[in-house]
């Protein structure tokens, strides 16, 4: 399977800020298919750069879809449209930025993304998982976790960014009021405008109602700060193997957006091998025509938050031991085998 990639200014693009999908292929010099590059990201058998379009199954844009826009080079994507308009193929390309911003839409282009709401996006627009090293083999030091026996009471995990602050609450709230002001000013009729969403308070309500229950036992780290407000190498080395651990202690782990509509620690968690308490704030996931999302996560919409200590402790009750061990193993699949590199390439 082949795909073509568009030059980009090789003397000056640093290949950290360029499409993820397309590093496999990527040296100082150009495109490439390089086998010791290829076999870094898995990809030696599944995808092959091409340098004539006609021979492509498929394209990847390697700067991101914001990229083009802000350097008014829009003309860029409208030619990598025709191209694939007249060969019958598709393009790929990624909107980064914790924000939900749409971009217009093009025929036979594709944008990934993180941020943005599922009732306000287009088909074209997919969600793309958040791309982690495998932290389990690098801290815990062996190839797969061993899953947890089901015990009586669930064990609820939670490590982070969590406060009851008000000035936060209204500092969070006040980011998203004045970007929507942007937004409006630019265009008043457009159906993008965030709801205020304080994160870090949101997130407090969801720990406290599970301190509550009877019918569950926490294992709740509240940080005041993202990261814990880490300065140095030692401080994230130290906060890193802490959140890892409360990872590995727990048996299922609050998943609810941050700063953008998407939960990083919703892969954390797969990665892991637990399972996501996942609250649904409108969110697009990866592949949802492939996976079926709800098979891997108790899934809270959010409206039936107040209610989630009780969803959690009935799933927990009516699963068997057997099949809390098979859900730990089929959540770390899904991250191994379906959310890496390689992996999309091949969706693709």
């Amino acid at each position: 399977m082949k795909v073509f990639i568009p030059n980009v200014n090789f003397n000056t693009v640093n290949s950290l800020s360029i499409f993820i999908l397309t590093r496999p292929f990527f040296s100082e010099s150009g495109w490439c298919n390089d086998d010791e590059l290829k076999r870094k990201w898995n990809v030696i058998n599944s995808v092959e750069y091409t340098s004539n379009i006609s021979e492509a199954r498929f394209v990847l844009i390697p700067h991101s879809i914001n990229w083009y826009f802000e350097h008014n080079s829009q003309n860029e994507l409208i030619d990598i449209n025709s191209d694939c308009k007249r060969l019958n193929i598709k393009a790929y390309g990624i909107i980064v930025g914790d924000l939900g911003i749409s971009f217009p839409d093009f025929s036979n282009i594709y944008y990934f993304r993180m941020g943005g709401f599922k009732s306000q996006l287009s088909s074209k627009n997919m969600s793309f998982p958040f791309s982690l090293s495998d932290q389990w083999v690098t801290i815990f030091k062996s190839k797969d976790p061993i899953p947890n026996q089901k015990n009586e009471v669930p064990v609820i995990g939670f490590c982070g960014h969590a406060s009851f602050d008000i000035r936060k609450n209204v500092i969070e709230k006040l980011k998203f009021f004045k970007e929507n002001c942007f937004r409006l000013i630019k265009n008043p009729f457009r159906n993008d405008f965030e709801p205020l969403f304080a994160s870090a308070f949101e997130r407090a309500c969801l720990l406290r109602s599970f301190e509550k229950s009877s019918k569950i036992k926490t294992n709740f780290i509240y940080r005041n700060h993202y990261r814990a407000g880490a300065k140095n190498e030692k401080e994230r080395r130290d906060t890193t193997i802490e959140y890892y651990n409360n990872l590995k202690d727990s048996d299922y782990i609050l998943c609810l957006r941050g700063a953008g509509n998407f939960s990083v620690r919703l892969y954390e968690t797969l990665m892991m091998g637990k399972i996501p308490i996942f609250i649904n704030t409108d969110c697009i996931l990866p592949f949802e025509d492939k996976i079926d999302w709800k098979n891997h996560v108790v899934w809270v919409e959010w409206e039936h938050r107040k209610n989630c200590a009780a969803i959690v402790s009935d799933f927990h009750a009516n699963i068997s031991n057997n099949d809390f061990i098979r859900l730990q193993e089929s959540n770390r699949r899904l991250w191994k085998n379906q959310l890496s590199v390689s992996a999309i390439l091949e969706k693709l």
